[in-house]
């Protein structure tokens, strides 16, 4: 007796969908993607850190400094690491200034590394970052390799600082100078601690004329009656400098987790009005960059002082280093608060 081949193919078809429903549910370790597919998959959680040597740059006595950042392959785990087997330098001292606690994607010249005169040009006299996230181990070697030599230009290109201003002006210009001092350095779990910032600068760089927002065809604007996609938990946006003025932005550069501060983002000085929006030709309201100066002190552009309040949830002993920013150059300055 012959099978009704039309039972054949229902067989089959019956095998194949139930083959996709059960590979719909399984579990698939991203370790187990070929490479070439890796880089256009997006991971929450469960991957490494990436150590990363940005170049060398020369210093006024004849000794070097090595720049260094990372890249977080998650685009919402901010893993911590304490200093130790897990996040330490080869050869000598294992501690050398480097984050313990790690934000999403690239965060590029967090920290340098002092090197004497006599440092060799040769892979044996440099240094190794090593750093352990999600039991995977990579490596970040530095040293003197000409081509890895950097500048003032290339840091400010690179961090997307620039905002069009011109390179000699950028080599005019100095960095601000900044003092940080808290209220407290020991507190308990939830107590407010008040973060005070005073930063002097000199006059340069100049101001920049308002921008103007991008014209949009109206059926490219988004209505505002139009329900927002909803999204529980937002991945991470790197906070950007203001284009004019002094300003600030604290973060947690080694701790157990993150601290909450406020205001949160970068706290600008002087604050910017937008040009009138333009649609298809079209004059509308005039717009605000919708950040007001939140400094309590100085004229925005050579002095100003910012306080923020800071609250830990967890116990732990924190460095919450303030970025400082004139709209050009970038100053880091640390505070060590203990937290009970």
């Amino acid at each position: 007796m012959k099978a009704d081949p039309r039972w054949l193919v229902v067989t089959v078809l019956v095998a194949v969908v139930s083959g996709v429903t059960n590979a719909a549910y399984a579990q698939v370790n991203p370790r187990d993607l070929p490479i070439v597919s890796q880089p256009q998959q997006r991971f929450d959680a469960g991957q490494d850190v990436q150590p990363i040597f940005e170049g060398w740059a020369r210093s006024d006595d004849g000794s070097y400094l090595f720049h260094f950042g990372y890249l977080n392959r998650n685009y919402r785990e901010q893993p911590s690491v304490p200093i130790g087997s897990d996040n330490h330098f080869t050869p000598g001292v294992e501690d050398r200034g480097q984050p313990t606690y790690f934000f999403p994607r690239t965060q590029r010249y967090q920290f340098t590394v002092p090197m004497p005169a006599d440092t060799g040009t040769t892979p044996e006299n440099g240094i190794v970052w090593h750093l352990t996230v999600n039991g995977n181990e990579q490596l970040a070697y530095g040293w003197l390799q000409p081509e890895w030599e950097i500048d003032v230009n290339t840091i400010t290109s690179n961090s997307r600082t620039g905002f069009g201003r011109s390179k000699d002006l950028l080599y005019e210009n100095d960095e601000p100078a900044v003092t940080v001092s808290a209220s407290r350095t020991t507190v308990n779990v939830g107590d407010a601690v008040t973060l005070t910032a005073v930063i002097t600068d000199d006059v340069l760089p100049p101001e920049l004329p308002p921008r103007k927002p991008r014209r949009r065809l109206p059926s490219q604007i988004r209505p505002d009656d139009l329900p927002k996609a909803p999204d529980n938990i937002r991945w991470y946006t790197k906070p950007r400098p203001p284009r004019n003025g002094l300003s600030l932005l604290w973060t947690v550069f080694r701790g157990p987790t993150n601290a909450t501060f406020e205001p949160n983002g970068f706290q600008r000085s002087i604050e910017e009005e937008e040009a009138e929006r333009e649609v298809d030709g079209t004059v509308t309201e005039p717009t605000s960059s919708d950040a007001p100066a939140t400094n309590v002190a100085g004229d925005g552009w050579t002095s100003a002082t910012f306080e923020t309040m800071v609250t830990f949830d967890e116990a732990g002993t924190y460095t919450v280093r303030a970025w400082v920013c004139d709209a050009m150059l970038f100053v880091p300055a640390d505070l060590t608060i203990t937290v009970q």
